[in-house]
């Protein structure tokens, strides 16, 4: 949802409204109806993309980045339990009776969200460190695989 999100911004060069980069000007500046409406208009595309009663907490915040900061406090730390769940998903996926590529897309998918949790939780630069190849190759060692 996060990345579908930051897409959706980017695409609408918008990404500063949530980023901080797009900083609030004085009400009596020209540009803050301007930026008023363009605040609202990303609050209106968070908080659709949220379940009734996650919007509903974050609703009365005054601008997209307070929303994007509670929201990040929230979920945006990496879930032992979800990462767990992943990981068990992925070592359950066999190809049965689905075409190879019905098969790779539900692998890919999972090593992409995978990928995700482990960027968050082990990487915090553009992936110089080589943190997260060495989280997945020990997760391709843990699964039995060398793919």
């Amino acid at each position: 949802m996060e990345q579908a999100i930051v897409i959706a911004l980017s695409a609408k060069n918008k990404l500063g409204f949530i980023d901080g980069s797009s900083t609030e000007p004085t009400d009596v500046s020209a540009h803050y109806e301007s930026w008023s409406r363009c605040n609202d208009m990303v609050i209106s595309l968070i908080l659709n993309s949220l379940s009734k009663d996650i919007a509903e907490s974050v609703l009365y915040s005054q601008t997209a980045r307070e929303i994007w900061k509670e929201l990040e406090a929230r979920f945006g730390q990496c879930n032992g339990a979800q990462l767990y769940q992943l990981q068990k998903e992925l070592s359950d996926v066999v190809q049965g009776t689905s075409d190879i590529a019905r098969y790779f897309t539900t692998v890919n998918k999972i090593w992409d969200e995978l990928d995700a949790l482990n960027t968050f939780d082990h990487c915090s630069c553009k992936c110089t460190c080589g943190g997260k190849q060495k989280t997945l190759k020990g997760l391709m060692g843990y699964l039995g695989s060398d793919l």
